[in-house]
């Protein structure tokens, strides 16, 4: 009897599909604004300077979750993360990073990660292929409405102590 962990298609095309949609989506713009990426792995004071644009150009999830959970344990949470876009300028309410932005990437980590197992040898029906469509809509709206969320905390929060 084999006992070796698989998940089946359906689970493994959604968390490729959704994977792929978040990183092109987020990614996109930092490539188009190297210079801010940089500024923003910069930011964070892990990494020599020669190895800050290999880092920000490599978009690790895991090693930048750890950057992201090493700063916060630092107390190091008024930094922009970039994870979100970059601030825009005149942007009055500064961006902070908080355990939620940690958790964040390492979902995206664990999701990324479900594409490296093996996939059960079920056949695929056609019901399978809306389930992957409705569950890759679900899962790509519930982690942008999650980053939302986190962009604008810190606005809610000074709106709350004004």
């Amino acid at each position: 009897m084999n006992t070796s962990f698989v998940v089946d298609p359906v689970v493994s095309t959604v968390a490729l599909a959704t994977t792929s949609i978040i990183t092109l989506t987020l990614a996109l713009p930092k490539v188009t604004r190297q210079s801010d990426l940089r500024q923003a792995v910069a930011g964070f004071r892990l990494l020599p300077h020669v190895l800050v644009t290999p880092f920000a150009l490599a978009l690790l999830f895991v090693l930048f979750a750890l950057a992201l959970g090493i700063n916060v344990a630092r107390g190091r949470t008024d930094i922009d993360c970039g994870c979100n876009g970059f601030r825009q300028s005149g942007d009055a309410v500064a961006h902070s990073i908080g355990w939620a932005h940690v958790a964040r990437t390492l979902l995206l980590a664990a999701l990324a990660a479900l594409v490296c197992v093996p996939q059960s040898e079920r056949a695929v029906v056609w019901f399978d292929y809306l389930s992957v469509l409705g569950a890759t809509l679900l899962a790509v709206a519930a982690f942008f409405t999650l980053d939302v969320l986190l962009a604008n905390r810190p606005k809610l929060n000074h709106l709350r102590n004004s």
